[in-house]
């Protein structure tokens, strides 16, 4: 016989009830007293495949989210609670593989292994233990590697709300300055060409021309003056973009921008609306 020990009876019942799911009819002896679970049992199987499982569960699900709470508030001062939501989603992006594009970061993989094999290794022969201070000491290694992942997450968090202010800046000025052209048509192979209503190529010189640097001087952002700085100067009324390439970084800043003025087309359509008035 063994107890596992939790902070609060929330807790324990928690566990309890995940592992009465898992094994509803076992022959084993499992009971809860308050914020304790005692468990008598010989059976290895109803280790390694009921307490085990609910434990991990627990961690992953309700301890894992309490500890990243926790550290957002106290260690890098993120105090609302929608940035909690916004970056415990970008984390999960993380932990689920979908933004592998992130540098310096421990094997996803092996994530789930470490956690297995420390949970698995303390059950060779259960012991009485408190379940808060298996977590504080036997899974600090763990929770070292999670906080790799958290600080990711923030560094993605920062970095799209600096992009959503830049695009909401360059939104306003948009709006606010005159269409210098009617129809823009913006085609996008290797590199972006400019051609007016007429579908005459718009010349670098003539872009420039139309530029208004002193537009982009107070920005705090990287505003390119090959596409973007022209692109809002002249603030056509419609915009027309061809390409094939629509998950293209610069592309969907444009859409973001210019949002109901933009029409995204295939990159062949140019050719065919081309040909037609040639």
């Amino acid at each position: 016989m063994f107890e596992i020990s939790f902070r609060d009876e929330l807790d324990a019942k928690t566990v309890f009830l995940s592992i009465l799911e898992t094994n509803p009819e076992g022959d084993s002896i499992l009971s809860l007293h308050k914020e304790k679970i005692v468990v008598e049992s010989k059976d290895l199987d109803f280790y390694q495949h009921a307490i085990i499982p609910a434990l991990k569960s627990f961690i992953t699900k309700v301890k894992e989210k309490a500890y990243i709470v926790s550290t957002l508030e106290n260690t890098f001062y993120f105090k609302d609670e929608e940035e909690h939501e916004q970056i415990l989603c970008i984390l999960q992006s993380i932990l689920q593989g979908e933004r592998s594009d992130i540098p310096n970061l421990p094997p996803i993989q092996e994530r789930e292994k470490q956690l297995d094999s420390i949970i698995k290794g303390f059950f060779w022969e259960p012991v009485s233990f408190s379940f808060d201070s298996f977590v504080t000491f036997r899974l600090k290694e763990y929770y070292d590697t999670l906080q790799i992942y958290l600080e990711a997450a923030i560094d993605e968090y920062k970095l799209e709300q600096e992009y959503q202010t830049f695009i909401h800046q360059l939104r306003e000025l948009l709006n606010a300055t005159d269409s210098k052209l009617n129809e823009v048509h913006l085609v996008y192979q290797y590199q972006f060409d400019f051609y007016d209503e007429s579908l005459n190529h718009i010349t670098k010189n003539q872009l420039i021309k139309y530029m208004n640097r002193t537009h982009f001087n107070n920005y705090s952002y990287y505003i390119d003056s090959v596409v973007l700085a022209p692109l809002v100067s002249i603030a056509p009324r419609k915009l027309f973009l061809y390409t094939d390439n629509t998950d293209h970084q610069l592309v969907e800043t444009i859409r973001n921008i210019f949002e109901e003025r933009t029409e995204i087309l295939p990159y062949h359509y140019f050719g065919q609306k081309k040909s037609k008035i040639d």
